[in-house]
């Protein structure tokens, strides 16, 4: 259904609580994609770019997200992109290769001012103080003290960057302006209902903050440390790793036009930004089930 400002709204009704459920048989309904009702649970890059690219084809959805969007690692992760790192991985490069044309497909429609292309170098270091040969340095921006050795892993044509929260923002702005909604709230777990004509149960909806909103499509995009989709997934069973990393956002004074991948001294990533903040990340946490 729609109000009267043409955005989606769903059929809600408020339910007591419940245990989850242990098995999806998903399924549509029928009528054209404008007129389904869609749901996305997650306010992430995941969600949200769903949201864009049928807002693209004129399709409205109501997305869900406890605490906002792109409100964890979505918004403040490195965002940095390479066109040809999955070329050995068969089917997986030509969807890499397509996914970086995109995103600066995206990025000129939607005026992106942090998306750039850049260079890429791989340094390895052994933490003293000495500075090494001029041939060491002589590809190297910034890094001077402690250099072993360096290579390149990508130049201009091969290396982008955008900071993820501008993307995001910006493709949910569109969505939003094509009538989408935004609706917060956590999502407690999937709804079923019988399909008539065969028996079997198909997903139509979620549980929000103790109410049911019916949808005639789901999508869940809620990251790793949901538990909606190990509910849904049951006897099938599922187990999710999850790796922490640490980061932090320095102010380096002027802008830098390369990222570096660090080798010793914990392996930190160095993303420069055309802002004049540089983001490190590394160091991470062992991997654990969530």
């Amino acid at each position: 259904a729609a109000d009267a400002s043409g955005r989606s709204k769903l059929i809600t009704r408020r339910v007591a609580a419940a245990p989850p459920t242990h098995r999806t048989i998903g399924g549509v309904m029928a009528g054209s994609d404008s007129e389904r009702s869609i749901l996305i649970l997650g306010g992430g890059v995941i969600g949200v770019a769903i949201a864009y690219h049928l807002a693209l084809r004129g399709v409205k959805v109501t997305l869900v997200d406890r605490a906002g969007i792109a409100s964890c690692a979505s918004g403040k992760a490195g965002g940095f992109l390479a066109r040809d790192w999955n070329d050995r991985e068969p089917g997986l490069g030509a969807l890499t290769r397509k996914s970086f044309d995109m995103h600066e497909e995206v990025a000129k429609k939607l005026g992106l001012a942090s998306y750039r292309r850049l260079k890429c170098m791989s340094v390895q270091v052994d933490g003293s103080s000495s500075k090494p040969s001029g041939a060491k340095l002589k590809h190297l921006e910034w890094t001077d003290l402690g250099v072993r050795q360096s290579s390149s892993l990508g130049d201009e044509s091969t290396i982008a960057q955008v900071h993820p929260k501008e993307l995001v923002d910006a493709m949910w702005a569109f969505a939003e302006g094509q009538g989408s909604a935004y609706q917060q709230g956590v999502v407690e777990r999937l709804e079923y209902a019988l399909d008539d004509g065969s028996g079997t149960r198909r997903v139509a909806g979620a549980v929000i903050d103790g109410i049911v909103v019916h949808a005639d499509a789901v999508v869940m995009s809620m990251g790793p440390w949901g538990t909606v989709l190990e509910q849904a997934m049951g006897p099938m069973g599922v187990r999710i790793l999850g790796i922490k990393y640490h980061s932090v956002l320095m102010r380096t004074g002027r802008i830098l036009n390369e990222a570096v991948f660090f080798a010793g001294l914990g392996d930190p990533e160095v993303y420069p930004r055309n802002d004049g903040n540089t983001y490190v990340t590394g160091f991470p946490d062992p991997p654990r089930v969530v």
